[in-house]
């Protein structure tokens, strides 16, 4: 199996693309809350509302509104309260679609050039995110736990190109949500060929099976008491094997309810040896071990972290609990917009000239190297506003790239962290740490 980075000169390409649907009268009337909802020339039109939200920091709201239009619109002032009037005309699924959008640019454009024998590598995980205490938002997500002082707390779900860093969809969704069926709403943006890597919180056969009828194919770390063929081969001297898995009255129903076809399941198992002397439990359908020696799946699987430090890069440096606004409707707009945002950065900096000059400036070094995705991701968020309305998108772009390549951290074989599992705290609403301004 091949895979790689889609390396390709095409961020100028999505980010037209972009542009296009923000200038869309069309796009415009499919994103705002009521008709009569941005006709005029106000102060805080649809462009400058969408931007503003992706690029705001976590400083006052008010010292980010005069620093947004002192680049905007010098001598426009807009205060605190007419932002948060502004916003609610703005429907949230606005970033959705901005990323569909980039996403699709994305790939066609990749596509269009040359990609034999590319195989997408995709992960599906989840993690809990901290809410602002405000009774819509508990009402419309919930608590950690049924206690009545418990934090709220949502359940965010994504699928994630863990090669080329770009999230192709995601939710955010009501604490008690199910995580195997959100990974199953992101079947639709699978597409044949890809391969999905999931952890054992996933051990669904129903999920492996729509997956399978997609046309793509599945590795999934599975707890020896997922099923009873896995406990007998864990317990065997085999380092592999061949077995069927076959549907249980709940599985068919579960299936039925879905869509999918409820039908037996060959899969391959797999014993990978951890440094630690620990083994894994892998299952996949990638069948063939000639096509696919046992050999690959210990750092196959190893790609999942990808979607783990997605995550730590939203919490940690885009700050995305952090929220501006205490409601449902600003929530999902800051959380959108933070996912959006983490995709355009990781466009423009898997572009075939960045990659390939950070390759020859680390030549002879003893790892690979890559961007720094917190200074990426701040010179991404201080040039939007020149990327959307400048003059000259070829001069930022080489600019944000230059910026990029002198600003890279050597990727070290293993370095991956357990995931810790600790009691909530509620995020500080205005808070002085600051990952990016």
């Amino acid at each position: 199996m091949v895979s790689g980075s889609l390396r390709q000169p095409h961020a100028k390409t999505v980010i037209e693309a972009i542009k296009n649907k923000l200038s869309s009268l069309e796009f415009i009337e499919q994103h705002k809350k009521g008709k009569n909802d941005f006709i005029r020339n106000r102060k805080l039109n649809f462009m400058n509302l969408v931007l503003f939200i992706l690029q705001r920091g976590k400083s006052s709201l008010q010292r980010e509104l005069e620093k947004f239009f002192a680049s905007v619109e010098r001598g426009k002032e807009i205060t605190a309260s007419a932002f948060t009037h502004a916003r609610k005309k703005l429907c949230p699924e606005v970033f959705i679609s901005l990323n569909n959008a980039l996403v699709e640019s994305f790939y066609h454009t990749a596509q269009s050039i040359s990609t034999s024998g590319i195989r997408r590598i995709l992960a599906v995980d989840g993690s809990r995110l901290e809410l602002p205490n405000n009774e819509e938002v508990v009402e419309e997500f919930g608590r950690a736990n049924k206690q009545p002082d418990a934090k709220p707390l949502g359940i965010v779900s994504a699928l994630f190109d863990v090669v080329n860093k770009v999230v192709l969809d995601s939710s955010i969704n009501p604490a008690d949500a199910s995580e195997n069926h959100l990974a199953f709403s992101h079947l639709g943006r699978v597409r044949q060929g890809d391969l999905v890597i999931l952890d054992r919180g996933y051990k669904c056969l129903w999920l492996m099976l729509g997956i399978v009828q997609k046309g793509a194919d599945y590795l999934i770390r599975l707890p020896v008491n997922a099923f009873k063929e896995v406990e007998l081969f864990e317990k065997s001297n085999e380092m592999e094997a061949i077995v069927t898995l076959h549907p249980t009255p709940k599985v068919i129903q579960q299936c039925l309810d879905l869509g999918i076809e409820a039908m037996p399941l060959k899969v391959r198992l797999v014993k990978v040896i951890l440094a630690t002397g620990e083994k894994e439990l892998l299952a996949t359908s990638l069948i063939d071990s000639i096509v696919y020696p046992i050999t690959i799946f210990k750092e196959l699987y190893t790609l999942r972290w990808g979607v783990e430090e997605e995550y730590k890069t939203m919490k940690s440096v885009l700050e995305v609990e952090q929220f501006s606004g205490k409601s449902p409707h600003a929530v999902r707009q800051e959380f959108y917009a933070a996912i959006f945002l983490s995709n355009l950065q990781s466009v423009i900096s898997r572009e075939k000239d960045v990659q390939e000059r950070i390759e020859k400036k680390t030549e002879g070094r003893k790892y690979e190297y890559q961007e720094n995705r917190t200074s990426a991701l701040f010179f991404v968020k201080e040039g939007l506003i020149a990327l959307f309305t400048g003059a000259s998108l070829n001069m930022v772009l080489t600019y944000l790239k230059e910026k990029i390549i002198k600003n890279i951290l050597p990727i070290r074989p293993g370095r991956h962290y357990e995931r810790r599992f600790t009691r909530y705290k509620l995020p500080k609403f205005t808070s002085n740490k600051r990952a990016l301004a």
